[in-house]
């Protein structure tokens, strides 16, 4: 199983590049991994069947294969699903982030960090370059993500 996890209090930035990264690594499943904002909470009350989410409760670790984390670097910030990263058996760990500043202390096999203002940018660029294209709701996710987490394109 191949997991990609967003940090507590999931915002539209973290759940659009989980959306997004599951392109990238198909078959991957979103775990929430401690809520979401009351703004993503409402809109997964209405799109939540659209993305390949799974409940944290309902994971064996023992079938956890690889962990992708977007939009944090710090174990503190997944809750219970922390415990995840040391599995023995776990063959990669990915981190896709855009917050240089913070230092990790995930022991991530691959780390994919850039100076842009959102995590879902991240995960855009990539997509770009496999030319994988989206459908509307994956879209849609991803562009709220790079909007709320922007000022819609208005912050340094």
């Amino acid at each position: 199983m191949d997991l990609i996890l967003c940090h507590t209090t999931a915002d539209f930035d973290a759940l659009g590049a989980a959306v997004g990264l599951t392109r990238l690594l198909p078959g991957s499943k979103i775990v929430l991994t401690g809520g979401a904002h009351p703004p993503v909470r409402d809109f997964l009350a209405l799109h939540r069947d659209e993305y390949a989410l799974i409940e944290r409760r309902s994971v064996n670790p023992d079938k956890i294969r690889s962990l992708s984390v977007v939009d944090t670097q710090q174990r503190d910030r997944l809750g219970k699903a922390a415990e995840w990263f040391d599995l023995p058996h776990l063959k990669e760990i990915i981190i896709y982030d855009h917050h240089r500043e913070q230092q990790s202390d995930i022991p991530a096999t691959q780390v994919h960090i850039a100076p842009v203002g959102a995590s879902t940018t991240v995960i855009v660029e990539e997509l770009q370059k496999a030319d994988i294209s989206l459908t509307a709701a994956e879209a849609t996710v991803m562009a709220l993500g790079i909007h709320v987490d922007t000022g819609s394109l208005t912050f340094d």
